[in-house]
């Protein structure tokens, strides 16, 4: 019995050495040291001033002397990863700086594929896009600019598609009734969209032979803007950049949403 309790001790010894081997397994090669007691541990800029200096952050581990010994403290370093830092520039003002820094990325509105602005009406587009980025911090998007008199084909055809009135969105009504009676003759015949689009084509073709243009686009003095995601605040916003710009006639229509605008 006396030989029991004297070697007690010794066996806390060893229970202890080998929870603090265990856990050092554990860490998995971390680096570790002696941390002060509870309490008494350092603020929670130690870290990243570790970080700083080159110093290695690993698992500290604290372990109590006296009848305590079976306890075993692992104390885990707070980590300011994932934190901005304080003087860091937010993500949108960087990407516009990235942008500034390249001629070619400073325009303020976008173009849909195939769509080509005469450098005259190119100005214009980037004076009100730049009026409109001012008020909204947003970009507009031009969904069509010159055409030639297949693209204007398509676009009536789309738009006697949906049902708009186009006597009411052209000012020749002479040539927009040209235009419709051959649509409604093709359509009456059941030709299929391509035919209905050739039609229609060859009569704008015909009209620009004796000088007629039914739009502005086909003389490279019209735009379309996209404003089915506007707001009624961006929209004023927009308008007012018309204005501001001066020489522009802004048209909303509906069929699809989006502005004509007329450049002088």
């Amino acid at each position: 019995m006396v030989c029991k309790l004297r070697s007690r001790p010794s066996v806390h010894r060893r229970a202890r050495r080998a929870a603090v081997l265990v856990l050092a397994l554990v860490a998995g090669g971390c680096v570790s040291r002696v941390a002060p007691e509870p309490g008494l541990t350092a603020p929670r800029s130690a870290p990243a001033a570790a970080r700083a200096s080159g110093e290695q952050v690993g698992l500290n581990f604290w372990v109590p002397d006296g009848p305590a010994a079976r306890v075993l403290s692992l104390q885990v370093p707070e980590s300011d990863e994932g934190e901005p830092a304080e003087d860091a520039p937010p993500a949108s003002a960087a990407s516009r700086r990235a942008t500034s820094a390249d001629p070619d990325e400073e325009r303020r509105y976008a173009l849909l594929p195939g769509v080509a602005l005469a450098p005259a009406v190119e100005e214009k587009v980037a004076e009100i896009a730049d009026a409109y980025f001012r008020r909204t911090g947003k970009e507009l998007v031009v969904t069509s600019g010159t055409r030639d008199p297949a693209r204007q084909a398509e676009a009536m055809h789309e738009l006697f598609r949906h049902g708009a009135d186009v006597l009411g969105l052209y000012r020749d009504k002479a040539a927009a009734r040209e235009i419709k009676s051959a649509y409604e003759e093709g359509l009456s015949t059941d030709q299929p969209p391509e035919a209905l689009i050739e039609a229609l084509e060859h009569v704008i073709r015909a009209q620009i032979d004796r000088g007629v243009f039914i739009s502005a686009h086909l003389r490279e003095g019209a735009v379309d803007v996209r404003n089915r995601d506007m707001t009624p605040s961006e929209k004023r916003a927009f308008l007012d950049g018309v204005e501001e710009v001066g020489g522009v006639l802004a048209l909303e229509e509906s069929r699809p949403p989006h502005y004509h605008l007329q450049i002088d």
